[in-house]
């Protein structure tokens, strides 16, 4: 799993949460209590919280710990800053660094076309997806929470949050998402999907803090996410022209290609 070598200006200010333009979100850290419901974000491809018909909408991994902490062990002072720290580094927002996304690019709609097809009726709080595609589609736990969204692409955030948590499990501890299905076009736009409409965008939160599209500086824990995606040839949207997208995360134009012609995608 390659580190995270990129170069980047470090950055005292630190992000506060920043809600999107419309709804709650639909997922959350490790069981952290939040709200369901439909996110609108969006950027180049666009990102938005996953909600249809077939494929059931975005969730998160509940429950309450039924852990005993004695309270009389210092450790667990200790512990508690520990983690509180961790939490506050990852969500220090630094500038966007250089270097990143090297031979992979973000998936042309025209790609998305070719590989899948219409991917069903599009709605700002997303509509239900095609009857092709419906069939495709996975809801299933990968690790920190659970998403809804192109088998593949399940299964290769799965790997990636695996790999998170071997190498930083403080940074698995405080990832999150704003969800990954909805069949919608790009805000602004009524003839271009989001890349969410197939199933193979992710939008993610670090300890709640959501990066704001158009903002060229985001979450530490954002930086250190992106070379494990990479490795599964996911493109980071941080590098979209000319809006950037920090939060999201998406199978890049190569991986999409690659699973077409190994008849991975019908």
């Amino acid at each position: 799993m390659p580190a995270a070598d990129w170069t980047f200006a470090t950055s005292s200010a630190s992000s506060g949460n920043i809600n999107s333009d419309s709804g709650a979100t639909d997922g959350g850290a490790n069981g952290a209590s939040v709200s369901s419901g439909n996110v609108n974000t969006d950027a180049g491809t666009d990102s938005t919280a996953s909600s249809n018909g077939s494929a059931s909408a975005t969730q998160m991994d509940g429950g309450t710990s039924d852990s005993s902490i004695s309270s009389s062990s210092s450790d667990s002072s200790d512990a508690s800053n520990s983690s509180t720290s961790s939490a506050a580094n990852y969500t220090t927002t630094v500038p966007i660094p250089s270097g990143i996304n090297n031979g992979l690019s973000e998936a042309a709609q025209t790609t998305m076309m070719t590989a899948f097809g219409n991917p069903g009726t599009p709605d700002p709080g997303c509509g239900p997806s095609s009857a092709a595609l419906a069939p495709l589609m996975k809801t299933a736990s990968v690790g920190p929470f659970r998403v809804t969204g192109f088998g593949a692409a399940v299964d290769a955030l799965t790997r990636v949050f695996a790999a998170v948590q071997a190498a930083k499990p403080d940074l698995y501890a405080v990832l999150g998402t704003q969800g990954m299905l909805c069949v919608r076009y790009v805000r602004g736009s009524t003839t271009n999907f989001s890349n969410h409409a197939w199933g193979t965008a992710i939008d993610m939160t670090i300890g709640g803090v959501l990066t704001q599209r158009g903002s060229t500086n985001v979450t530490q824990g954002l930086v250190d996410l992106a070379p494990f995606m990479a490795a599964e040839s996911f493109f980071w949207g941080a590098g979209f022209n000319p809006t950037v997208d920090g939060m999201h995360f998406e199978a890049s134009n190569e991986l999409i290609t690659q699973w077409k012609s190994n008849g991975t995608i019908p």
